[in-house]
C-alpha cells in the first residue's frame, strides 16, 4: 500500500469549494506544530484565498454573472490558489510521512489535522507474505565494503500494495537481534560497512501495507569488507 496522500478532490473551476478548502487549510495550519514552518507561507495562501474570493464576488453578484473579463480574472486567481494548496499538500504529505516514520496509522492520523481531504487508497490486502526472491548481487560496480540485495514483490502482489520494505541487519542469524537499517520503495538496496573491521552480517527483508508488516524474508549471511 502506498503512502496515504493527501489530495485536492477539486478542479480549479470549483471557484467557492476551493476557497472554502482554502480556509479550512490556513487554520488547520496556523499553530499546527507538527508541520513546522510551511513550504508556503500561510500569508501568500491567504493572500491568494482573498483574491479569490474578492474575483468571485464581483463575477456573481448577488447569484448573477459578471463579465468575461471578471470570469478570466476569477479563473486566473483561481489558478493561483489551486496551484498554492497543491504546493502545500506536497509539503504536508513529506512532513506527515517524516514525522511517523513507518507507521500508516500514525501518518494517516497526521494528515487528517492538515485540512486536507485524504485520497482514496484501495482496501487493505492483510499482511503481505513475504517478498520473493531476496538475494545478493554481485556487481564490479560494488566496493569491497559494500553488499547489494535485491528481490521481487511477494507474490500475486500488485505494486500499489506495497508502501515501502524496511531492510534490518544483525550481527547473528537470530532475528530478534536484529535492526532496521533503512526504509525504501524500491526493490534493491546497497548496505556499506563503515565499521573499519571486517564485520558478518545476517540480512533481512519485510514488506510493508496499512496493515503493518508483512512476513519477514529468508536470511542472508554476507562477510562485508572495510577499505
Amino acid at each position: 500500500m502506498r503512502k496515504p496522500n493527501v489530495a485536492i478532490k477539486l478542479t480549479p473551476l470549483d471557484y467557492a469549494k476551493l476557497i472554502t478548502l482554502g480556509n479550512t487549510v490556513v487554520a488547520a495550519l496556523t499553530g499546527n506544530v507538527s508541520y513546522g514552518t510551511p513550504a508556503v507561507p500561510l500569508a501568500s495562501l491567504q493572500t491568494a484565498i482573498d483574491d479569490a474570493s474578492e474575483a468571485l464576488a464581483l463575477w456573481a453578484p448577488e447569484g448573477s454573472s459578471g463579465s468575461k473579463a471578471d470570469l478570466a480574472d476569477l479563473r486566473n486567481k483561481s489558478l493561483t490558489l489551486y496551484s498554492l494548496l497543491s504546493s502545500e499538500a506536497k509539503y504536508v504529505q513529506t512532513a506527515a510521512q517524516i514525522t511517523a516514520g513507518n507507521d500508516y496509522s500514525v501518518m494517516t492520523a497526521l494528515l487528517r489535522t492538515s485540512g486536507y481531504d485524504l485520497a482514496a487508497n484501495p482496501a487493505p490486502v492483510g499482511v503481505l507474505p513475504a517478498v520473493n526472491g531476496f538475494q545478493q548481487v554481485k556487481s564490479p560496480e560494488l566496493n569491497a565494503n559494500q553488499v547489494k540485495f535485491d528481490w521481487r514483490r511477494p507474490v500475486d502482489v500488485k505494486v500499489n500494495n506495497v508502501y515501502i520494505y524496511r531492510i534490518l541487519r544483525g550481527l547473528t542469524a537470530t532475528f530478534s537481534d536484529a535492526v532496521e537499517i533503512a526504509t525504501t520503495s524500491r526493490r534493491s538496496f546497497v548496505d556499506t560497512n563503515d565499521t573499519g573491521s571486517v564485520q558478518t552480517y545476517t540480512y533481512w527483508v519485510i514488506p510493508v501495507n496499512n496493515a503493518g508488516d508483512g512476513a519477514i524474508s529468508a536470511a542472508i549471511t554476507v562477510k562485508v569488507l572495510d577499505l
